[in-house]
């Protein structure tokens, strides 16, 4: 019987892992839904591997009574997983709104006039099938020629904020 206890715990843990790849979440048409019955599941046979396994180690019982108590605890550890997923899924994120200035982080665009001395220039770049002109400061700046290909950084108030990529590439 205790290999029977360790097989569920290993196959336990592994749904575990799984599900802390994979998630429980699914995204349907109109809302989101929730797959209580992998949480659950994991709870169960984990627990229930565990501790019939203590059981069946530390106490003199029969390998019928430690997984019947092993059954039991496995039981109300999925009864509190379930209150627990059943719970966090009724939370609605306050704040899962994107800042508006960072939605084109690391984009690459083009500088369609020299980013001069003062640190104003303007650059060019495709966004889907559209192609956009924005002015453009330099991070550092430094005067940045025209053709030179820049990335990104954010836009605060119509300017874009942008680094040569060459700079971007050395320290990647």
């Amino acid at each position: 019987m205790t290999a029977v206890f360790l097989v569920c715990f290993i196959g336990g843990l592994l749904l575990a892992v799984r599900m802390m790849l994979y998630g429980v979440e699914r995204r349907t048409a109109d809302r989101r839904s929730i797959r209580y019955w992998i949480p659950v599941l994991t709870t169960f046979i984990t627990v229930f591997g565990l501790s019939g396994y203590l059981l069946a180690r530390t106490d003199e019982r029969s390998d019928s009574s430690a997984a019947l108590w092993a059954a039991v605890i496995g039981a109300g550890s999925a009864v509190v997983a379930a209150w627990a997923v059943a719970r966090w899924a009724k939370v609605v994120p306050e704040h899962d709104i994107d800042d508006e200035r960072y939605v084109l982080q690391g984009h690459l665009a083009r500088v369609v006039t020299a980013i001069d001395d003062t640190g104003q220039g303007e650059i060019a770049f495709q966004l889907e099938a559209e192609h956009r002109r924005l002015p453009a400061r330099a991070l550092d700046d430094v005067p940045v020629g025209a053709g030179t290909e820049v990335v990104i950084e954010r836009i605060e108030d119509g300017i874009a904020y942008v680094e040569p990529w060459v700079h971007v590439e050395q320290r990647l």
